[in-house]
């Protein structure tokens, strides 16, 4: 039996085309991850808790549909199933996301909050698997996971500047109206650069499968054996859940920390800068390196970060940490995906590997352990924000969202070290 020819590298107007879905995306991840808490609780004015608890059902929710959904597209195959998703998602999601801003009603907006998380889930798992597609070689895994990571960070940068915008006004009302206006400019970017990475990626089309003899537990069981994906799934846990509660609480650390919410607007700018300017460094460096090895050093530098920011956050050296915290956090990114990528490649023993399934286990744990953040950021705001907080409880909320992350990148080097995921 002759070999299979090696796979040809996708051309760079399918990378590129492909990746700037992420642009759109990030917009609403960042909206929901940074600033969905703070809008809920000082402009819609629900409790902290009941707030987080909303978010965490939604990304709970979210997580379980991708991996329903993900079950359901390798079940019934189709080259083009994955496309239909994104067709069918794009609209709902978008729609969703304006509504969120423009209801006032508890009930009304957490139904908003549901439908755009369906909207959502049924594209992340469309563009997710079409990963897999876009990157045919090891070194494809991680430039296409720059690329991605360039288009996010714009749309990251892209709320960062909305958020400024739309916390400048003193009262709820005007606010409100301002995050609604963005919303509206949000979701049409979510629709229009999700259609250009469907366009992009058309002729790509589904490799043959075989009809799937295993049940979905049994494909699940299968994925959870493999090593190289297990290892994997407890870094995503940990990278989604505990480190990025310093971003999710920023509204609330400004006011805590520079007495202003605004500050988050310039502080996720800076972040967001901080990726941007240190992506190309972390391609060229992974053209070298193993992602696994990426990952580490990005840890490495965020424990560097976060203890640096609890000494101070103002002046010259609070954004130069920023910056680095940035750059952290691009390590992170590039390396998870890249690490996703040559696990859902290299099937454990010589498999036929199923697409959707992996991509949805995957993005199950994301956001199932981004609900338990969203719950444990509630927490934090709950114990720390009151109508009487003094310094001391601001000084705990300050420390307690730096500190947790810290613990977080510690336990994610604790993962990596025992064998190499990439």
């Amino acid at each position: 039996m002759s070999p299979s020819p090696a796979p040809t590298p996708s051309s760079l107007p399918t990378k590129i085309g492909y990746s700037i879905g992420n642009f759109g995306k990030s917009v609403v991840w960042t909206s929901f991850d940074n600033f969905m808490l703070f809008y809920l609780v000082t402009i819609a004015g629900l409790p902290p808790m009941i707030a987080g608890g909303l978010l965490a059902a939604a990304m709970l929710w979210d997580g379980l549909f991708d991996l329903g959904i993900a079950l359901w597209a390798d079940a019934h195959g189709g080259g083009d199933r994955l496309g239909r998703l994104i067709v069918m998602g794009a609209p709902i999601c978008a729609i969703g996301f304006w509504l969120v801003f423009t209801l006032d009603r508890p009930m009304a907006i957490a139904a908003a909050i549901l439908l755009c998380r369906i909207g959502y889930s049924l594209c992340d798992v469309g563009h997710n698997t079409l990963l897999v597609r876009v990157a045919r070689t090891p070194a494809d895994a991680t430039s296409v996971s720059g690329y991605r990571l360039i288009f996010s960070a714009c749309g990251a940068g892209l709320v960062a500047l909305a958020s400024t915008w739309s916390l400048a006004p003193a009262n709820a009302a005007a606010r409100q109206d301002a995050f609604a206006t963005g919303a509206l400019v949000g979701g049409a970017l979510y629709t229009a650069t999700l259609a250009t990475a469907l366009v992009a990626t058309r002729h790509l089309g589904g490799r043959p499968t075989p009809p799937l003899r295993q049940s979905p537990k049994g494909r699940l069981r299968a994925l959870w054996q493999h090593d190289p994906f297990r290892r994997t799934l407890l870094v995503i846990a940990v990278q989604a859940g505990l480190v990025p509660l310093f971003l999710r609480t920023l509204p609330f650390f400004g006011q805590a920390v520079h007495h202003d919410a605004g500050w988050a607007g310039p502080a996720l700018a800076t972040i967001t800068l901080g990726q941007s300017l240190s992506l190309p460094g972390w391609m060229a460096l992974s053209r070298r390196l193993p992602p696994v090895a990426i990952a580490r050093i990005g840890y490495g530098v965020a424990i560097v970060a976060m203890v640096g920011l609890m000494i101070g956050s103002r002046s010259i050296g609070g954004t130069l940490l920023l910056l680095l915290l940035g750059a952290a956090l691009a390590a992170m990114n590039i390396a998870i995906w890249a690490m996703l990528t040559l696990a859902v490649q290299r099937p454990a023993g010589g498999e036929v590997s199923t697409e959707a399934t992996p991509v949805g286990f995957f993005l199950a744990v994301l956001k199932g352990a981004a609900a338990a953040g969203n719950l444990i950021s509630a927490t934090i705001v709950t114990m720390t924000v009151t109508p009487v907080a003094d310094t001391a409880d601001q000084s705990l909320l300050a420390g307690t969202v730096l500190l947790l992350p810290v613990g977080g990148c510690l336990l994610a080097l604790l993962f990596l070290r025992r064998r190499s995921v990439g």
